[in-house]
């Protein structure tokens, strides 16, 4: 028993429980395209994807922040949710083929709906496929917005904290390892003497 009424090593075993429990949940995070097998795999692929993006605005043309933006091709089968950024930027990615060219697709923010067709060069396998869809007063896209390659603020921060996170978590675990190492690593010179 310890000091505190505890018995040795309880409370630092379920902290490297809990430690390994959050290591795994991040990993799982980290590699969860393995539990959407050939839909993540072809997802990968520029001509089996489709990129809904666009603008949220009020009617004074101030963006909205945090608005919910439905993405649903109910014939195709495929639906995504997405919200807005800070400057009411938003973007989703539904799984497609080249035979889907022109099938509908509703675009729905609070009461507004917007059907769209969906359009693509099904001969062209290289060009991500694309397409803009704004409510409110039609602007321009905030800088970068929309640009392939240029992470949006809040994918930034949600990576950012995944890195925190697995950080804070091996730091954590070494150094409850290394605490309970044995220091000096064998007898002492006085244990040696008496021999």
């Amino acid at each position: 028993m310890r000091s505190d009424g505890q018995p040795h090593g309880s409370r630092g075993c379920m902290n490297r429980r809990t430690i390994w429990r959050l290591l795994l949940m991040l990993g799982a995070l980290l590699g969860g395209g393995a539990w959407g097998g050939s839909i993540a795999q072809a997802m990968h692929e520029v001509n089996h994807r489709l990129t809904i993006y666009g603008t949220v605005k009020d009617t004074k043309g101030q963006p909205v922040a945090d608005a919910r933006v439905i993405i649903s091709a109910t014939r195709l089968g495929e639906g995504a949710t997405a919200f807005t950024d800070r400057t009411g930027y938003y973007e989703s990615t539904l799984h497609i083929h080249d035979t889907d060219l022109g099938e509908p697709i509703d675009v729905t923010t609070g009461d507004d709906t917007k059907r769209i067709a969906a359009q693509f060069n099904p001969q062209d396998t290289t060009t991500e496929r694309r397409m803009e869809v704004d409510f409110g007063p039609v602007a321009a896209p905030a800088p970068g917005a929309g640009e392939p390659g240029v992470a949006q603020p809040r994918q930034i921060w949600i990576g950012a904290g995944i890195v925190v996170v697995a950080i804070v978590g091996a730091v954590t675990l070494f150094s409850r390892l290394r605490a309970k190492r044995p220091k000096g690593g064998g007898p002492s010179k006085a244990k040696k003497r008496r021999a």
